[in-house]
This record gives structure tokens, C-alpha cells and sequence, in this order.
């Protein structure tokens, strides 16, 4: 069999067309994590290398395949799954990510092998969808998140190493304010070279109307080893009181948490 002839097998695109599958299985991957996570590439250069090989396997793969039902469904859903993750995800430092995977979801979708009709009905919902999500990250960006300047002054962590703060400083219109946001900080899920950081636990146990303060932050422990924060000598944070049982305690409680796909 000619390399033509082998590429031209119905059966050799039928097993290729699996990989769009590897597709769909990532970006719902990425769409469960853009609900409870935030990402962090901590090495640019291998995860560009990553990605770009990733983007070219999968992409080339389902080009190629694009005529194949099970390509074809993949590549009109695609756009559907981009959309949480692009808005969700969005930062100038996340682009690396982003851009490959909007590139590769635009291109399977106009060149899968679905009928131009069901493209143009399909194409037309995402349009209206993207220009709807478009419009209230703006009106967020310009009215309710106000206009202000997060800036971390400095961050730590516990003693026993399950728990990090930071000094967040908030520059506004007005006198500005200064926060001390304790979170876990063992349930990340890192990898080589990017790290889902868990969002939705984050306590403020700090909060004063004015920015740019010089604050003393230090950890400590108690005699039964639990960790302690003290802001300015004053007792900000126990873990004694984080562990406790009951609605007003559990603070950082994983049980509280409906999907636990990828908690340890």
C-alpha cells in the first residue's frame, strides 16, 4: 500500500478521528477547571512547546479527519467549550494558552465536515453567544469592578505549610484599601510547568480603608502545633477556628465542594 493510498483509508481516518476525542476530553478538562480553579504557567518555554505540539497533533489530526461523524461532532462543539474557558481564563499571561486553542476551535469548526447550513445556524448562536459574554465582562470591567489597583505587597506561608496570605493593596478613586487574604495552600494541582490554583476560598482577615500600609504579617504556631496569623501583633487567623465543626467555621472545607473531580 502507497503512502496515498494509506492516508486515503477510510478505517486509518476512522481511528485518527479518536483523537478528537483527546480534544473534547481537554477542553472539558479546561471548562471544569475554569469554574473552580485559576491557572498559573510557571515554566513559559516548556509550556509553549507543549502547547504548540498539542495544537498541531490534535488540529492536524482533525483536519484531516474533518469528513468523520465523530470529527464533525467535536468540531461544531468546540467553540461552545472555548467560550467558558476564553472568559473565565482570559489574562495577558494566559494568551499562550488561549490563543492555540481558539485557533484550533475556529478551524475545526469551519472546516468539519458538517453541512454548511446546520455551520451557519450553529456559527450564528456562538456569534450572538461570544458578542453577549463580550458585552457583561465589559459592563463588569467598567461599572462594577470600579476602577481600581490590586497590587500584592507580600505574600507567605504557614508554618506547617497548609495555609498563605498575602498583603493585597487596592488603589482607588479614594483612600484606597489594604487586605490580608488567607487561603489553603495545599489544594493547588501542579504540573511541570502550570498549576491550577483553587479559587473560591479566599478569607479576608484583614480590611482597613487605607492603602500603602506598612503591615507586620508573621505566622506562628500554638502548643498543639496549629497554626497562627498576626497582623500588627493583633490575632488575625487561627487554624484552631478554621477546622472547627459547624456553618460559621470549616473555612476552607473540600466537602463544601459539589464536584471533586480533581480535589486530592
Amino acid at each position: 500500500m502507497t503512502e496515498k493510498n494509506f492516508l486515503a483509508n477510510i478505517w486509518v481516518k476512522r481511528i485518527l478521528s479518536l483523537l478528537s476525542v483527546a480534544y473534547a476530553g481537554l477542553m472539558i478538562f479546561l471548562v471544569y477547571t475554569s469554574l473552580y480553579y485559576d491557572i498559573k504557567i510557571t515554566n513559559k518555554a516548556s509550556f509553549i512547546v507543549l502547547v504548540v505540539f498539542l495544537s498541531v497533533l490534535l488540529g492536524g489530526s482533525m483536519l484531516y479527519t474533518r469528513k468523520q461523524f465523530l470529527t464533525s461532532v467535536v468540531g461544531l462543539a468546540g467553540l461552545l467549550m472555548y467560550l467558558p474557558v476564553v472568559v473565565l481564563f482570559y489574562s495577558k499571561a494566559n494568551l499562550i494558552l488561549l490563543i492555540p486553542l481558539g485557533v484550533v476551535s475556529v478551524l475545526i469548526f469551519f472546516f468539519s465536515g458538517a453541512g454548511e447550513g446546520l455551520k451557519t445556524i450553529i456559527g450564528t448562536i456562538y456569534l450572538l453567544l461570544y458578542i453577549i459574554c463580550i458585552l457583561f465582562y465589559f459592563l463588569y470591567v467598567t461599572i462594577f469592578s470600579g476602577h481600581t489597583i490590586d497590587v500584592i505587597k507580600s505574600q507567605s506561608v504557614s508554618k506547617s505549610g497548609n495555609y498563605r496570605c498575602y498583603v493585597l493593596d487596592i488603589e482607588d478613586t479614594s483612600k484606597g484599601t489594604t487586605k490580608v487574604i488567607v487561603e489553603p495552600n495545599d489544594y493547588d494541582i501542579e504540573y511541570s510547568n502550570i498549576t491550577f490554583v483553587q479559587k473560591g476560598y479566599k478569607r479576608v482577615v484583614y480590611n482597613v480603608r487605607k492603602h500603602n500600609l506598612d503591615l507586620n504579617v508573621e505566622w506562628s504556631q500554638d502548643e498543639n502545633g496549629k497554626d497562627i496569623l498576626s497582623v500588627d501583633s493583633q490575632v488575625r487567623f487561627k487554624e484552631e477556628d478554621a477546622v472547627k465543626e459547624g456553618r460559621a467555621y470549616s473555612y476552607f472545607d473540600k466537602s463544601k465542594i459539589k464536584y471533586k473531580i480533581l480535589n486530592k
